[in-house]
């Protein structure tokens, strides 16, 4: 009789920990799948470098400021007039900053590995790639405002 009784009581046990089993993996791949989306997003703000700073700009004042259309396009207007003024102080200063670079990388590389030196090149290729595109990108702005 007593063993009648627990039958019942077991089944419900185990259904809930297949619920809750459920569940948790559910949680896990959220969590995962959240992570790889931040990381590959960041990635992507990372690469487009300088070019994409003012569209995400405009659209955290957008959401933040509840900005009118009108509010938009005359704040477009400022942010565009700063960002060119930013772009022009920050190239200036680009050649001491890729000399300071050039001295950083040659010294770390002392204390690396040759295959660590070798990811380490890549990672500066790829950092020099981004400010050729910055500087592409500054050219750009340059010739549009001066047609």
């Amino acid at each position: 009789m007593n063993s009648a009784l627990t039958a019942p009581a077991q089944k419900n046990w185990r259904i809930w920990g297949g619920i809750a089993v459920v569940f948790l993996c559910g949680l896990l791949v959220g969590v995962v799948a959240t992570n790889a989306y931040h990381s590959y997003e960041r990635q992507q703000r990372w690469s487009q470098g300088l070019a994409g700073m003012k569209p995400r700009v405009l659209q955290h004042l957008t959401q933040e400021l509840h900005l009118s259309d009108d509010q938009r396009q005359r704040i477009d207007i400022m942010v565009s007039e700063a960002e060119r003024e930013l772009l022009s102080l920050r190239l200036a200063q680009q050649p001491r900053i890729e000399d300071v670079f050039v001295q950083t990388i040659g010294t770390i590389k002392t204390t690396l590995t040759p295959d660590q030196q070798r990811t380490l090149d890549t990672l500066y290729a790829s950092l020099k790639q981004r400010w050729a595109s910055d500087r592409a990108y500054a050219d750009q702005l340059q010739s549009a405002s001066h047609p």
